[in-house]
């Protein structure tokens, strides 16, 4: 009201606000509309609701046995270790939403933003720099972001070096967390430099009606570069990536891949070890035409049999056959284009600035594109919550489908070699786990599976040549509920909570999927009808 607005007019792909729309917002850019008070109540909304669904979930923290889908297959002394886990992290949970509704009411209420964006432009005044604003924002953006990391940083601390080390899964060592910390700052300078300097450049340069298409492009070409430079650059800086050892698991994926044309370049080994004792396998490559490579955690080859981990990339291999990937780069991107297609319509409201403290008449002629995403961002609070729960429901959807893809497979046939190297492999990994054991003094062995104890050496290799002969559905469900179990995962979910705050379903109903695949399956081939597919 009564500003000028020094964006161009330059020529754009798309006119991407209507004439209605440009209406509504320009009404929205009104001295009379409370912008901070309705922030406010936006943060304190979002933070009572999901304090809520933590409440619900707290609650399940207190069941004594584990769910009947579980029952057969989890000790009780291994479910109340979970409970205690979960009650542990809930209670963390709570004390960092706490610590995070603290710093955003401070951030609102004493205009911070304002104030940060000062000492950011006399730090570009100290190095002997005009003012400019895309040099500013960047200073604004580290100084902003390094405060909010250093504050949050004896919370970081507390969950490796406490929590999860009293349950028995934090392998960091405290110069691992330091070294991590400044990684972290410097990879954050590296990307987020150039990716704010083109933003803030393309939206000037398209002006205020037509930067949507730009943006969106800009940022898509950013993510895909990011991914490619993720697993092969910026990884190896926090984790060590080695070719997996030729043997029956190697053997066996490669096998796997060829008989689905998967375009396998390598496979490797991280050593998820050296910071946690959780385990987890994926996949990269994001380009469709490029090939591939997997990675497998030493925690997971560890625990798993190869059985068990084929079962687990034909899994990830059923993502790379639906085109996940692909899938979640263009959702990535239709939010992209809502998220700056609305914030069109607020990049020049100066109501909502002066509301947070900002003198429009010192910021040069302009408004900060950058404070700018941050309230915005603030005012959209309430419609992340909506999109989380609809993203989490699309990406539930695409596992139910790998799981199905990998449930439906005819495994391929071993060879004798390949059966002559499980039983050397097993062997090997049983004779240096009871090194291992004598050498700590353990005594007695846990019990595998909830069977024979594994000072028994016949075990690992009966578990591996009676898993020879299993489909992938019942593999699949065994990795599930081994990688379950030694994570201490959550056995009871609170559904209205799993639905917000996990992207994977829960366990149970994973297992439930799978039997249905599994009887449908049955059904079919009873009648002879349907059967599995081969590849």
């Amino acid at each position: 009201m009564g500003y000028s607005s020094s964006y161009s007019s330059s020529s754009s792909l798309t006119d991407s606000l209507s004439a209605p729309i440009r209406s509504f917002f320009a009404s929205l850019d009104d001295p009379a509309i409370p912008w901070k008070t309705l922030v406010l109540y936006l943060v304190l909304a979002v933070y009572s609701f999901e304090t809520y669904l933590s409440l619900r979930q707290y609650k399940v923290y207190s069941y004594a046995a584990p769910p009947a889908s579980l029952a057969r297959h989890v000790d009780l002394d291994t479910f109340k270790k979970s409970q205690r886990y979960g009650r542990d992290k809930a209670r963390f949970g709570f004390v960092v939403g706490a610590w995070g509704l603290i710093n955003s009411l401070a951030v609102i209420h004493f205009d911070l933003l304002p104030l940060v964006w000062t000492w950011s432009g006399i730090a570009l005044q100290k190095m002997g720099r005009a003012p400019s604003e895309i040099p500013q924002s960047i200073i604004f953006t580290f100084l902003f972001s390094g405060i909010r990391a250093t504050l949050d940083l004896p919370f970081s601390y507390y969950s490796h070096f406490v929590l999860e080390e009293k349950h028995g899964f934090n392998k960091m060592t405290r110069s691992t967390f330091v070294l991590d910390f400044v990684k972290g700052l410097g990879i954050g300078a590296v990307f987020l430099s150039p990716l704010i300097a083109g933003l803030i450049a393309i939206i000037r340069w398209a002006g205020t009606d037509g930067f949507v298409s730009w943006v969106l492009m800009f940022i898509l070409g950013f993510q895909i570069l990011a991914q490619v430079l993720y697993p092969t650059v910026i990884q190896p800086l926090f984790n060590k990536l080695q070719p997996l050892e030729e043997g029956p698991l190697k053997s066996r994926v490669v096998s796997l891949a060829n008989s689905m044309r998967f375009p396998l370049a390598k496979i490797y080994q991280i050593d998820g070890s050296k910071r946690s004792a959780h385990s987890n396998a994926y996949f990269f490559g994001v380009l469709p035409w490029a090939n591939k490579h997997i990675v497998i955690f030493d925690t997971l080859i560890a625990k798993s049999t190869c059985s068990e981990i084929e079962a687990v990339i034909c899994h990830e291999l059923g993502h790379w056959k639906h085109r996940d990937p692909t899938k979640l780069l263009l959702i990535a991107q239709a939010q992209v284009a809502l998220t700056f297609g609305v914030f069109a319509g607020f990049i020049g409201n100066v109501s909502l600035f002066r509301s947070f403290g900002f003198n429009v008449s010192t910021t040069q002629g302009y408004l900060p594109i950058i404070i700018g995403l941050e309230l915005f961002q603030m005012v959209l609070a309430a419609l992340d919550v909506v999109l989380q729960f609809a993203m989490n429901s699309a990406v539930r959807s695409m596992e139910y489908a790998a799981d199905e893809f990998a449930a439906n497979l005819d495994r391929p046939a071993f060879s004798e070699e390949q059966i002559e190297g499980l039983s050397q492999a097993a062997a090997a990994k049983e004779s240096k786990k009871k090194d291992a054991k004598a050498e700590a003094g353990a005594g007695a062995g846990a019990q595998q599976n909830g069977a024979a104890s594994s000072e028994d050496p016949d075990v690992p290799l009966r578990l591996e040549l009676e898993q020879v002969g299993q489909p992938y559905d019942e593999l699949l469900a065994k990795a599930l509920i081994k990688l379950h179990v030694q994570n201490l995962s959550t056995m009871h979910y609170d559904a209205l909570y799993s639905a917000y705050h996990h992207s994977h379903p829960t366990l149970p109903e994973r297992l439930a999927a799978l039997q249905r695949i599994r009887e449908k399956r049955e059904k079919g081939a009873g009648t002879g009808v349907e059967g599995k597919k081969n590849i």
